[in-house]
């Protein structure tokens, strides 16, 4: 994930590293405005994504925890100080994993592969991101922004149905909630109606969601 929309996004001073995405954004943009496409701007604000972020994952923490009722498993989970250390320990790590999961989904449709896929840690919010450089089709995009959530979340909470493990449940639905922001796009994009015959997907370089050209 990148960052804020709207005015306050604008108006502050960018890093370095945005910077320099921005430059190669714009030299990206002019080509592909002169080859005919034309710019629509589906990023989204910080706010819009936390709270997305709950919405997305309702349906999914409603439905895994009624199979999990339904197979007539115990929901309470005994962890002592230490285990709940390693919980949330896993968590932070699993959430860096997420990112490299987008980057490693995204090199593989990208032109350049990996020299496409850039890694960053955005201080304000103390969160790792991830963001792709190259223009992708709506499927390649879409594929490598909900992959982190299939993995981390759908797949555990998928194998706490059978293996009874309240651990799994309970892991997967928080790393569903992770990747809300992820799912609020990919919804945008969804929502997104264009009778053009070609749409590429290129990420902001320095907001949170993805610029459309389309032609």
């Amino acid at each position: 994930m990148k960052k804020d929309n709207g005015n306050a996004e604008d108006n502050r001073k960018l890093t370095k590293a945005e910077e320099r995405r921005k430059k190669e954004y714009e030299k990206i943009k002019e080509k592909m405005l002169r080859e005919g496409y034309e710019e629509k701007d589906l990023t989204i604000g910080i706010v819009y994504a936390n709270v997305m972020a709950f919405i997305m994952a309702m349906p999914f923490t409603v439905l895994f925890c009624i199979l999990f009722s339904i197979g007539k498993h115990s929901f309470k989970m005994e962890m002592n100080f230490i285990e709940c250390m390693i919980f949330f320990i896993l968590f932070f790590i699993c959430i860096v994993v997420h990112e490299c999961i987008h980057g490693v989904t995204w090199a593989i449709f990208a032109k350049n592969h990996f020299k496409s896929i850039e890694f960053g840690f955005m201080v304000e919010y103390f969160t790792p991101y991830c963001t792709c450089k190259s223009p992708l089709n709506k499927y390649q995009y879409i594929i490598g922004a909900i992959m982190p959530t299939v993995i981390l979340g759908i797949l555990p909470c998928i194998i706490s149905l059978f293996s009874k493990q309240t651990f799994l449940l309970y892991f997967g639905l928080l790393m569903i909630l992770a990747g809300g922001g992820d799912m609020s796009i990919i919804y945008k994009i969804l929502l997104n109606r264009s009778e053009k015959k070609e749409e590429l997907y290129l990420d902001h370089p320095y907001k949170c969601g993805t610029m459309i050209f389309e032609k």
